[in-house]
Parts: structure tokens; sequence; C-alpha cells
């Protein structure tokens, strides 16, 4: 329309001036510039609407995809800094390809020919110019694009390993610092991220060369269209159509040749939108895929049964279908109120069972069976996890709401940690950073162990939390466990290899191989 308006206000002061009044056409040509930018604004709002939803569900279905596999599955798909730079990074450039590339195609494919019919009522000559100019640009855009997307692969995954290379430096600052080897760790993480520099360049030169391409083709068929017309208005030329040239009719194509090619720009620019989001959506598709295990809840054990707080009947469990399975026909009961050392070497399942148990996987085959008890349970690992903040919000975790400061210290002092130590300045407000910065690694298993006590969990599940501490510790902290265990009725699962630990636990699993070889008293 605007074109149109434009060709005929032209030709009216041309060669017929005086004879209608330019005002209406003008106000005709203000009508179409304020709806072509209002639709404009409203296409690009949906389209950022449209990312903003789909980059929401997405991340909202990889939070429950991993809360649905667990995290023993969840640490089997990789590096915790790679999971965080796909959830944030890889997530956001998909959208992009919502907000940018797809109204692009859209207008690619519709506005082109409405325009080519336009071009064809007034000169069909200039509208094949236009027509076969057009299909250079996709083939070229395809060829850029193989390699696009290639680059783009290579830069996320580049990403995600120096998201982990990063976040292995800052876990281990500490030790890093200790061992004086903090300026070889900056020169690994400056020189890490001057790769990545490099690659992310490489990304910002194929989005220059596919725009370059676009805008060459462009203006030479553009510039074509521009000849043919001038040659056509001045009588150079009376082949077809071009013998009975306007000025109106040659202005109105010469007009539409630049919108005619605006959208292959706008789609040539938003290219490399679409092979950020296909390689980003390879990256992200293993983590929403569920693993091939059965997720069906364990069932309950009958309230008239014998004594039992947990049962598994022939389970056989397999991370990999086509692997060896981490167990295998595995039959045990547990009967409240035991402590039960899990032992066997390195692989041979015992953490594999402790996740079976808290529920953190399912059996590939057998059945689990729990008493109500053993759904509320205390884990304990190598070392244990604490989170940023301070004592008093760690211990809180897993309490009761009521709990108040007194309990906290209660606890804290039987599991060995007196709240007025030096080493704790500010009591239970003492601030606690990644890593358990601020604590030692004894210091953050009595943690640990408080926390345990203040959950009154009657099934502790307990991952060779000793294995970290020395001699004399790991002593008085398993001494405590037990006699807190003993003396509350609670039911302890405890994963070990140590004879010093196990020997003082009165029933003993020995796992080889995934399968049980021995089950008995010490």
């Amino acid at each position: 329309m605007l074109a149109g308006t434009i060709a005929w206000i032209v030709h009216q002061a041309v060669f017929e001036p005086g004879t209608a009044s330019a005002w209406p056409w003008l106000g005709l040509a203000f009508l179409a510039v304020i709806t072509r930018h209002g639709l404009q604004a409203l296409r690009d709002w949906a389209g950022q609407q449209l990312a903003f939803r789909v980059r929401g569900d997405l991340r909202e279905r990889m939070v429950a995809t991993a809360a649905r596999i667990g995290p023993v599955h969840l640490a089997h798909r990789g590096h915790s800094g790679a999971w965080a730079s796909r959830y944030q990074e890889q997530v956001d450039a998909l959208g992009g390809y919502y907000a940018r590339y797809l109204p692009a195609l859209g207008l690619a494919l519709a506005v082109p020919l409405v325009l080519l019919a336009a071009a064809f009522t007034q000169d069909w000559v200039a509208a094949l110019l236009l027509l076969f100019s057009a299909p250079l640009i996709p083939v070229f855009m395809a060829l850029i694009g193989m390699g696009s997307q290639q680059i783009h692969e290579a830069q996320q995954d580049r990403q995600n390993r120096l998201a982990g290379h990063f976040l292995d430096r800052v876990r281990n600052l500490d030790l890093l610092r200790r061992s004086l080897a903090l300026d070889a760790a900056t020169d690994e993480v400056a020189e890490a991220a001057q790769g990545y520099r490099r690659l992310s360049m490489r990304v910002l030169r194929v989005a220059f060369l596919s725009s370059a391409v676009m805008e060459f083709f462009s203006a030479v068929a553009i510039g074509l269209v521009a000849i043919y017309v001038g040659f056509a208005l001045l009588g150079f030329l009376d082949f077809g159509p071009a013998g009975q040239m306007t000025l109106f009719s040659g202005l109105f194509v010469l007009l539409l040749a630049p919108e005619y090619f605006q959208p292959l720009r706008q789609f040539a620019q938003s290219y490399h939108d679409r092979a950020s989001a296909v390689a980003a959506a390879e990256a992200l598709a293993p983590l929403l895929r569920e693993p091939p295990l059965p997720q069906s809840e364990p069932e309950p054990l009958p309230a008239g049964a014998a004594p039992t707080l947990l049962r598994l009947e022939r389970v056989s469990l397999h991370y990999d279908p086509d692997g060896p399975p981490a167990l295998d026909d595995l039959t045990l009961s547990v009967a409240p109120g035991e402590d039960i050392a899990i032992v066997g070497p390195s692989g041979s399942g015992k953490s594999t069972l402790l996740a079976l148990c808290a529920g953190f996987i399912r059996p590939s085959a057998g059945s689990l069976a729990l008493a109500e008890p053993a759904r509320h349970f205390a884990w304990m690992g190598q070392r244990a996890h604490l989170f940023h903040g301070n004592l008093r919000d760690n211990l809180l975790l897993g309490a009761p709401p009521e709990t108040g400061d007194r309990e906290l210290i209660a606890a804290l002092g039987a599991a060995g940690l007196r709240v007025d130590d030096p080493t704790l300045p500010k009591g239970l407000d003492t601030p606690i950073g990644e890593g358990n910065r601020g604590l030692s690694g004894g210091q953050a298993q009595r943690v640990a162990l408080a926390r345990a006590l203040l959950s009154d969990s009657r099934l502790w599940l307990l991952d060779e939390p000793t294995s970290a501490l020395d001699p004399e510790t790991e002593n008085d902290l398993l001494s405590r466990v037990l006699e807190h265990a003993r003396q509350r009725g609670v039911t302890i699962l405890l994963a070990t290899h140590h004879a010093a630990v196990y020997g003082r636990m009165r029933r003993v699993v020995r796992l080889d191989q995934g399968r049980l070889r021995e089950d008995g008293d010490v």
C-alpha cells in the first residue's frame, strides 16, 4: 500500500499537477506507516512472549525430570556445572529461535509471494528478475548453515566444559591456595576462557557472513530491477511490457524490490539463531529423557507383618540396559533398630543399594517394600553437604518448624561440637560458604549428624561417612552415631570398606559385583 501510494503521488505530481489534492494520499501513506510499525511491534511482542513461555516451560520440565530421576541418575548425566550451564545459557539460546527465527521464516515465506504477485500486475519482466534472484539466497544460506550448526555445537560443548572447569576450581579454592597452585589454576581458567572466546568469534563471523551473503544478492537483484526500469522509462527497451511502462508502474516495482528482500534479510540475520537453537536442543534432549527404569513407588509393608522396616525381594538394577547390573537378584530384609554394615570393593553396589533404599532410583526388576517409618530417612555421605548460609540455617533444614536454638545447641553437643567452640566465633550464626568453607571435614560431618538427630528419622543411610576423617575423629564420630542410634531405636545402613568401621556393627552384608555374597552377624 505504501509503495503504491508513493508511486501514485509522484506520478500525479509529474504528469498531472494540480488535478487532485495530494493530502488524502499522504494521509493514506501515513496510515500505512503506522499500521506497518504497529504490526511489527505486535509480531515482536508475540515472539518474545512465545520465547519466554517456551523457556519457562522447558526449565520446569528439566527440574521435574531431575526430581523424578533422582540425584543418582542426574549425576550420571554430567557435571553439575554443565547441568547449570544448560539450564541457564542453553535454554536461553532457544529464545532467539522462537522470538526471531520463526517470525522471520513466516514473513520470508509469505511477504515475498504477495509482493511478487503485485509486481506481476505491473511488469512481468521485473517480477521475473525478482523471482529468479530469490532462490539463490536459500541455497547459500543452507551451505552456510551446515557449518554454522557444527560451530554452535562446538561452542556449547566448550561452554559446558568451561562451566564445569571453573566450578571445580572454585570448589577447591582452599586446596589450591594451600598447594600454592593458585597461579597455575588462574592460568588454566584464563586459557580455557580464551579458547571459548576464539570459538565465540567464529560464531560471530558465521553470523556476519550470512548477513553479508543476503545483502550482496539482494543488492544485485535490486540493481538489476533498477537498471531495467530506468532503461524502460528512457525508451531504450521495448521488450515485452517495457514499452508501455509508466512512471507509476516503474516506480511502484522499484519501491517493491527492497521490500521484497527485506523479509529475506531478516531471515538471514536470524538464521544463526536457528543453528544455535538446534545445537542447544540436541544438548538439552538427554536431560529431558527419562531413564529406562520403572517409576513405580515402593510397596508399603502391611502393619500386621513381622517386624520389618524394609524388604528387597530379588531386586536387580541396571543403569545401562546393555551394561552389567549394578544390583543382581538381591534379597534383603531389615528389621527396625538394626545397624548393618554394607561392605564390598569399589563398584560392588554399596552406594546403589543405599540410593535404592532412599528412593533415589527404582529397581529394574524385583520389588522394594517399605514400612512407614522408613519413608522418612536421614542421609550422610562421604562429605557432608552444607549449604551456603549459616550454621543455624543448615541445622534447621530437616528439623521440625518449632525447633528453637536450645534444641539446635543440644543436637550439636550430642554430635560432639560445642556451640562455644573457638572455631565457631559467631555460634549458630557462624557463616558457612560454598564447599563447607569455614568448617573442617570433621566439623561438617558432626553438623550432618546433628541434622540427622534433629530430623527424628527412624532410618539413617550412611555412605562411608568417616572415609575422609582421621582415625581419632572417625572413631569418635562413629561412636556417637551408634550410641544415639541404639538409644533411639534408629536403623542404620552404613556402606564402608574399612574393617575398623564394619567391625563395630552388629550385622554385615557383603556385596560383590552387585550380588549378595554374605549376610550375617559380626
